[in-house]
């Protein structure tokens, strides 16, 4: 648990979504320093963009959070850090950012706009919108990826952005079905949903992580043509695994995904298997 105020301002466990950003360098097998060195610029400059746009989000949403049995204990909505000064903390972790990204290239800064610019729009009225808030989510992993290929070069298929999107519209969809499950009220302050969605959200979080694997097996054997039959063995049981495992409320009731992935230790065994043999598969393929 972080006990320094300021440092849960910034919510730095939630930069392990960053290493999204490595992703097309990993599975495109261009790893050397040079890429390494973007990597590790790309993922401060996006984590710092990150933390800033949590800080508006919760200035914006300071009186609904106060009304929330969790978000209420965070520094803003707590009344531990001023206002003014979480702000000014923000347009400085703005400008570094911006100025890491443009330090790696042009096009690089214009997805960090870009991503700013999105994340100020879900802040203030996208999320008040439902379903285009799920879409918004989603899509800030569908931008990391992006801003990771950018910074080195590399070229991503449209079947690996389909198998990408359909995997995080689950994640996102999983969030506002577990805040619909948690809430106390008929109506989710702050959001589009009540308590009717949450089968509705069931359903689709389900079926779009079944589609996503249904995806990434057909690209597998018709487009990277991996023909390994331990490999489809070990990428559908490990994709199968990681749904029950990220799904199943019985021990964890957070909304948040980075708890509850990193407080579940048999999903980060079966995330580990998913990767390795998935990237290990690719490598030797090229």
């Amino acid at each position: 648990m972080l006990k320094n105020k300021y440092l849960q301002l910034l919510r730095p466990t939630h930069w392990i979504k960053n290493i999204i950003i490595a992703l097309p360098v990993v599975l495109s097998n261009q790893i050397n320093y040079n890429s390494l060195t973007n990597l590790l610029l790309g993922i401060i400059s996006f984590s710092l963009l990150a933390s800033a746009g949590y800080i508006l989000n919760d200035i914006k949403d300071i009186e609904n959070d106060r009304q929330h049995a969790i978000k209420k204990n965070r520094p803003i909505a707590a009344g531990e850090v001023d206002i003014n000064n979480a702000f000014i903390i923000s347009l400085v972790l703005i400008i570094v950012s911006f100025v890491i990204s443009y330090s790696i290239g042009l096009y690089p800064l214009y997805i960090t706009i870009f991503y700013f610019v999105l994340n100020y729009f879900y802040s203030i009225i996208g999320k008040q919108i439902r379903f285009v808030d799920v879409i918004i989510l989603s899509s800030f992993y569908i931008i990391r990826v992006f801003y990771g290929a950018s910074i080195n070069n590399v070229n991503i298929t449209g079947w690996f952005v389909a198998t990408l999107t359909l995997s995080v519209l689950s994640l996102s969809i999983h969030k506002r079905y577990m805040e619909c499950k948690n809430s106390e009220m008929e109506d989710i302050a702050g959001r589009g949903y009540n308590k009717s969605n949450e089968l509705f959200l069931q359903i689709l979080m389900i079926n779009f992580g079944i589609a996503a694997i249904i995806l990434l097996n057909i690209h597998a054997y018709f487009v990277l043509n991996i023909t390994t039959p331990i490999f489809y063995v070990l990428i559908n049981l490990s994709s199968a695994a990681i749904l029950f495992f990220y799904f199943d409320n019985s021990n964890n009731n957070s909304e948040d995904p980075v708890n509850r992935i990193i407080k579940n230790k048999k999903l980060l065994v079966t995330l580990m298997i998913f990767l390795f043999t998935y990237i290990f598969e690719i490598i030797k393929n090229k």
